[in-house]
């Protein structure tokens, strides 16, 4: 198979040789044009490849916190946690989950979510929302 005059190398990006025959290739072959070509490596931090060809030693990389970015420690056990939004109410210093204000989908009552609401063993309507019928049977035209 000839090479194009126009197509250009995945490896270095130059014309004239496929990737396989590049001069300039490290023994593994790219993944689209210029594989890692002018971006720093995430383990050693110097351009030329990915981290997942480094040669280098793998470095472990510190986990950080969710909640604020930070390092030693994790988001359940982050200072940051009146900075946290609820979902479900917008306020801050706590998660939805533990929310007052979240309303229940299966109930319609306020303080509780649907998997913790004590009502679980009844059928509710998701067309009208009442107890004793599900959806295909109900009477009550939905409204999209």
């Amino acid at each position: 198979m000839e090479m194009s005059s126009n197509s250009e190398c995945f490896g270095c990006g130059r014309p004239g040789h496929w990737v396989k025959h590049c001069p300039n290739a490290s023994g593994t072959r790219g993944r689209g044009r210029g594989r890692g070509r002018g971006k720093a490596c995430y383990n050693c931090h110097r351009s030329g490849h990915i981290s997942r060809d480094c040669k280098e030693p793998k470095k472990e990389r510190e986990q950080l916190c969710y909640t604020c970015g930070k390092a030693g420690h994790m988001a359940r056990d982050c200072d940051h946690a009146n900075e946290q939004k609820c979902y479900s109410c917008g306020g801050f210093g706590h998660i939805q989950k533990l929310c007052d204000k979240v309303k229940c989908y299966r109930c319609g009552e306020i303080g509780h979510v649907a998997v913790h609401c004590s009502k679980a063993s009844e059928t509710n309507c998701y067309n009208c929302g009442k107890a004793g019928h599900l959806a295909k049977e109900c009477t009550i035209e939905a409204t999209a």
